[in-house]
């Protein structure tokens, strides 16, 4: 059922199974986590959602290297950069919107330019604090953590050096939403299941929940569990370990839960497949 996309595993729809509504304490029992036939549909959601995640990353990764490659030839500031940058800007408007700008930087992080003209605002700003700046001026690509990013709102950046013949001139960063980036992969795993589909970082950080008022949110405040102490174990788990399948028990209903990691350059998203069986 598409209209219950991406509400957070472990959140709402768990707690109510676990009995932990404010009508009594938590009543869970964990499930030896052993997969087995009937947790087919949740392994397969999964593994669409991964596949399909880890595509739209990599093709995002892809689009802002080129753009780094061209601007090593443009330069980080001028028309011709300013050109690349808008079509950067532009470079997920058929999957999600989820780009929003594209900015250059100079070797000591301050924004030399920015695609579209809404967010010319944004020059002159000194991002060198961010990590994915950080591995940018050091030669490497970067994916931030979700941060409040200068164009006002929080999202991730991903960002690369640009070079020219003396080394790194400074680099290029794609400012992204991840709940859209992540939603259209969502969407395509959800089909005509009831499984409920989020992400998050390996900081307990919600990245992507079907509740808006979630993103942001970590998975690891144990006072939204209640007494369901076995509800937090799994939180931590999910956060500790790239992946993992486990069952609970709640007020006599089984529920599986199975998470995969995507990302890139280093940077890690859980991405959480809940089922009600």
């Amino acid at each position: 059922m598409k209209g219950m996309l991406l509400l957070a595993a472990l959140l709402a729809i768990a707690l109510a199974a676990a009995g932990c509504t404010g009508t009594g304490p938590g009543t869970t029992t964990p499930v030896p986590g052993t997969p087995g036939a009937a947790d087919a549909s949740v392994n397969e959601t999964l593994r669409v959602f991964a596949s399909g995640a880890q595509q739209s990353l990599d093709r995002v990764d892809a689009n802002v290297s080129s753009a780094a490659a061209i601007l090593a030839t443009t330069g980080l500031t001028g028309p011709g950069s300013e050109s690349v940058l808008l079509n950067l800007s532009r470079s997920g408007n058929q999957s999600g919107n989820y780009s929003i700008d594209a900015v250059t930087f100079d070797t000591d992080g301050k924004v030399l330019a920015v695609m579209p003209e809404d967010y010319q605002f944004a020059v002159g700003a000194n991002i060198h604090g961010s990590s994915n700046v950080l591995a940018a001026l050091n030669g490497t690509p970067g994916l931030s953590q979700r941060i409040n990013l200068v164009e006002g709102f929080r999202g991730v950046a991903l960002s690369y050096p640009v070079r020219n013949t003396s080394g790194v001139a400074g680099g290029v960063s794609l400012t992204i939403r991840p709940e859209r980036l992540l939603a259209v992969s969502a969407l395509a795993a959800l089909g005509n299941t009831s499984h409920a589909l989020s992400a998050v970082q390996t900081d307990g950080t919600i990245v992507l929940d079907a509740n808006p008022r979630m993103i942001g949110q970590s998975i690891l405040n144990a006072t939204q569990y209640g007494g369901a102490t076995d509800l937090a174990k799994i939180a931590q788990e999910i956060v500790s370990t790239p992946s993992g399948f486990e069952r609970y028990q709640g007020n006599g209903t089984t529920r599986a839960v199975a998470w995969q990691t995507v990302g890139l350059h280093g940077t890690a998203w859980r991405l959480v497949v809940n089922q009600e069986r």
